[in-house]
């Protein structure tokens, strides 16, 4: 039940718009009598009860202390601060009143979308702080400029609520019970945008939600997974991990020096992005590959990364020595990884090149420049290029990503660098997307089933305002967009050439 209506410091804006529901978790802690005198002055008076709250921030919060981690929908989005975004937090609930206030003011629906996502990150954590905290600057982004600061402000105006899933998204079910409930709210939660990465957990959170009746739909940052195209109401706004290895193929016809190829895999846990690369690169590299591959241990189990990854240095210098190591792995191992392969014995007779489809690519400078000593070249397919960010761009750029960097730069993060891991822009066209659907339902008492049956809509003259290509969605392609840009990125640069021309486009 909805707690009376009051009155907020904002004038006139009336504090139960966003009322989020207090945790019930509780623990009584009775007391013991010690004489019969205490016995006596407890009955006779009201019982002493101690309350340990196991909230996070203010009660009024909505989210749950589990394992360390504070988890759940934070729909006040300044009630608690997430470790590394206090800045885009303040800013989400800068703008989340605006749109309170200016719905009051004009009479104007509004209604919410969440980002659900990992909002804190640990050591086995499949998000890096910086990826968690670049996935929230760009939904942040997107909905600025569907209010109106850049865009075209048609209504409804668009409230963003943050969905904590916890480091390793393993605290989805309670989340997305919570987001069932706010979609029958009075400014209904009517779409789920990010989504988290492709691990079992995001799965099974997109098949909740999709058999719900909250009619829920979700749009996807960064979970490339192949598993994911036949989940109803789930479409993405990165390529698939078909899409990457689709990419790096047309890539090779230009390669005639790359021809045989290791595949090397994580093997840690049932990762499934790792599961669908690795079923990409055998299926459509297949006339690459040699006839063994090698596994080691990741994200999974970080202290046992370098004892599984030192066999591997062994077995490049084996012959047949491989031209291409292709890899299916998390980023976070990347490094180790490509630094094991560095002391390789055999690297002053052949050099080496890590083929891999990921969102974006960064390395530490120190292992850039051990790979430029010893003959390693990492050839990226992704869903950006780093030269896009910068104003000699090496390879052309898709027409959208002009506003996209416009609306970034304005909103003053000071960090604009980490631009290249493609995070920010993914869940920019995620939000894009799921506002452009939005606002093709025209409805005045808007649903999540009404901007649910819009997603597979959104192609011939619509346009959604994304930075990574002129997206659309068709039943043919079903989750996976249409006009994604794919470019190809090569680690050093100029150590490999790049192709010329327009990238890759997902269709």
């Amino acid at each position: 039940m909805r707690e009376a209506a009051g009155v907020s410091p904002v004038a006139g804006v009336p504090t139960d718009f966003f009322a989020p529901r207090v945790p019930r978790s509780r623990r009584v802690l009775r007391l013991a009598t010690a004489t019969a005198a205490v016995a006596a002055l407890v009955a006779a008076s009201a019982l002493v009860v101690t309350i340990v709250v196991t909230s996070c921030g203010s009660l009024r919060s909505g989210l749950t202390r589990v394992g360390g981690e504070c988890v759940g929908v934070l729909t006040d989005v300044g009630a608690h601060t997430f470790e590394g975004l206090g800045d885009v937090q303040q800013k989400i609930s800068k703008q989340n009143e605006i749109v309170r206030a200016k719905s009051a003011a004009e009479n104007q629906p509004y209604v919410r979308v969440a980002l659900l996502s990992p909002m804190t990150s640990a050591e086995k954590s499949f998000m890096s702080k910086a990826q968690v905290r670049h996935a929230v600057q760009g939904a942040y982004v997107a909905q600025v400029r569907a209010n109106g600061s850049a865009g075209t402000n048609d209504p409804p105006l668009i409230e963003l609520v943050l969905a904590n899933v916890g480091s390793r998204q393993e605290q989805w079910r309670g989340v997305v019970r919570t987001l069932e409930q706010l979609a029958d709210d009075e400014n209904p939660l009517v779409a789920v945008v990010g989504m988290g990465t492709s691990i079992a957990a995001t799965r099974d959170a997109a098949q909740y939600l999709a058999a719900s009746g909250s009619g829920l739909p979700m749009i996807a940052g960064v979970a490339t997974a192949d598993d994911f195209r036949d989940i109803p109401g789930f479409v993405r706004a990165s390529p698939s991990d078909t899409d990457y290895v689709l990419a790096l193929n047309a890539y090779l016809q230009t390669r005639t020096d790359l021809r045989k190829g290791m595949v090397v895999f994580d093997e840690s846990e049932p990762d499934l992005y790792v599961r669908s690369l690795l079923a990409a690169y055998r299926r459509i590299l297949k006339d690459y590959l040699l006839p063994y591959e090698r596994s080691f241990v990741g994200a999974g189990d970080p202290g046992q990364r370098a004892r599984f990854l030192e066999p591997i240095a062994a077995s490049v210098c084996t012959d047949p020595k491989p031209d291409m190591i292709l890899y299916a792995g998390r980023l976070l191992d990347l490094d180790d990884f490509v630094n094991t392969l560095a002391s390789r014995q055999c690297f002053t007779q052949k050099p080496l090149t890590i083929l891999v489809g990921a969102t974006g690519l960064t390395v530490s400078d120190e292992t850039a420049a051990r790979m430029a000593q010893t003959g390693i070249t990492i050839v990226t397919a992704a869903s950006v290029h780093p030269s896009w960010f910068t104003d000699e761009a090496v390879v052309p750029v898709p027409k959208g990503l002009a506003a996209f960097v416009e609306a970034f730069r304005a909103a003053r993060f000071d960090d604009e660098a980490t631009l290249t891991d493609g995070y920010a822009l993914t869940h920019h066209d995620a939000m894009a997307t799921a506002v452009t659907a939005i606002r093709m339902a025209k409805r005045s008492k808007l649903s999540a089933a009404d901007v649910r049956g819009q997603l597979l809509n959104l192609n011939k003259d619509v346009v959604i305002p994304s930075a990574g290509g002129d997206l659309s969605y068709t039943t043919g392609r079903r989750a996976d967009p249409v006009g994604k840009w794919v470019p190809i990125s090569v680690l050093p640069a100029g150590a490999a050439p790049i192709p010329k021309g327009t990238p890759f486009i997902t269709g």
